[in-house]
């Protein structure tokens, strides 16, 4: 019985040891396992080292140096050409010359009525009346053709001229016989004579002696004054 106690304890006594070494290896181990590593961290961050370190950051591009360009301020604004509407081109006053050097008795109208004495009503009135003493001479007011010639009951004697592009002049209230060749298809030119003032319009015979003038821009009728200088713009 005391044989086999001893052994037991001697047995225990070894193994005590024996697990003591154990855990000393074991905290060796542990301790040169970590100075190495502790080395090698050291050595790789070490700027000494003759052994280059691995570069994490990523690689730099070299850029072709930018030559900055002065931008052109200089702008090429494309020219813009408004369409004309029929009837609502008109030239300056300086292009055409009036037919009669006489002042503006009764203006153009075609909205508001126009009170005639003669006719003792309110209507619109579609030209001028330039006022001048009955055989005052008319003149074309620019280059054309005569588009007709022809006699009006309320109007009386009327010549009407093609100045081409949709431009029509008429000349109303004229005497009864007009100069040698002006006839429908005659040329004319600017200033040419082409009549003289008459009475002949029924529709305006209480009226002071006059040239009743009109014109016509494809079809519409336009303000003569805006076209030609008369007496009272001068």
């Amino acid at each position: 019985m005391s044989t086999k106690f001893k052994w037991t304890e001697k047995t225990t006594t070894i193994l005590l040891y024996v697990g003591a070494a154990i855990l000393v290896v074991a905290i060796l181990s542990i301790s040169i396992f970590a100075f190495v590593s502790q080395s090698r961290k050291n050595k790789v961050t070490d700027p000494t080292s003759s052994e280059p370190a691995a570069s994490t950051a990523a690689p730099t591009t070299t850029q072709a140096p930018v030559t900055q360009q002065t931008p052109n301020t200089e702008v090429n604004t494309p020219t813009t050409t408004t369409p004309s509407t029929p009837g609502n081109t008109k030239p300056t006053s300086t292009e055409y010359q009036s037919p009669v050097q006489g002042a503006v008795a009764k203006g153009f109208d075609m909205e508001q009525l126009v009170y005639s004495v003669t006719m003792n009503d309110y209507r619109v009135h579609s030209g001028i009346d330039l006022e001048a003493p009955v055989g005052t001479p008319v003149y074309a007011m620019a280059d054309g053709q005569v588009l007709k010639v022809y006699n009006d009951y309320l109007m009386g004697t009327c010549l009407e001229i093609d100045h081409g592009n949709g431009l029509v002049s008429c000349y109303m209230n004229l005497q009864e016989v007009l100069p040698e060749g002006i006839k429908a298809g005659a040329k004319v030119t600017a200033g040419q004579l082409i009549g003289g003032v008459g009475e002949t319009a029924i529709v305006e015979q209480s009226d002071e002696a006059h040239l009743h003038f009109e014109i016509r821009k494809n079809g519409v009728q336009q303000d003569p004054a805006e076209y030609i200088k008369t007496k009272s713009d001068s």
